[in-house]
């Protein structure tokens, strides 16, 4: 009689135990509804306040239009960087009109060589992407942290020549300082941010 309670007893522990195991997963299942429903709820309120009310953009978008904007200035500087002379004319064929300079530049030779500075045209298109980049920060600046939008409207004053005058060269490697300091400007394979993707992997 004694070894059949003491059964009963072993049964009725390990039912306990096993009871104990499962309400964890019981409380881990209800509560998995919840969370959807706080995501799907979190999904539509981000896309009613950033896409229909247009009260701003998100972090990505923010951190995005910077990155193009910056794409299209390092574009304008390397296309303007010591450019090679237009190719004469065929022998033959009709005089052609030489295509106006981009850039005000002396003879090359090896004290001057990077000293080139853009024209007023294209210091105008650079004008308008740096007011761009300076649009972006001020408006969403909540995006940014203080050092970074002292250190990005630094970095753009100066390469807008407004700390002095710069050359072609030298605003390249302004450009090349600002996606090599700021996480913002490092992308990744899936397109995200630098900082986005780490912070997301933590």
């Amino acid at each position: 009689m004694q070894f059949i309670k003491k059964e009963l007893m072993s049964a009725l522990v390990a039912m306990d135990e096993l009871m104990s195991s499962n309400e964890i997963n019981a409380k881990i299942a209800a509560m998995t509804p919840a969370f959807i429903l706080l995501y799907g709820t979190r999904s539509i309120f981000r896309f009613c306040f950033y896409a229909l009310l247009k009260f701003g953009k998100s972090r990505e978008e923010t951190f995005q239009s910077f990155r193009h904007t910056i794409l299209d200035i390092e574009r304008l500087l390397t296309m303007r960087d010591n450019p090679p002379d237009a190719p004469p004319p065929l022998s033959g064929s009709l005089p052609s009109v030489s295509p106006r300079r981009s850039v005000n530049r002396h003879p090359v030779t090896a004290e001057s060589r990077g000293g080139n500075v853009l024209d007023a045209n294209d210091l105008g298109m650079l004008m308008l992407h740096v007011h761009e980049c300076r649009k972006l920060v001020w408006e969403d600046r909540r995006r940014f942290s203080a050092s970074e939008l002292r250190n990005v409207t630094e970095d753009l004053a100066e390469l807008a020549g407004e700390r002095g005058p710069v050359s072609v060269q030298q605003q390249l490697a302004i450009i090349a300082r600002m996606c090599r300091t700021y996480s913002f400007l490092k992308v990744i394979s899936t397109g995200h941010s630098f900082d986005f993707a780490f912070r997301s992997s933590l």
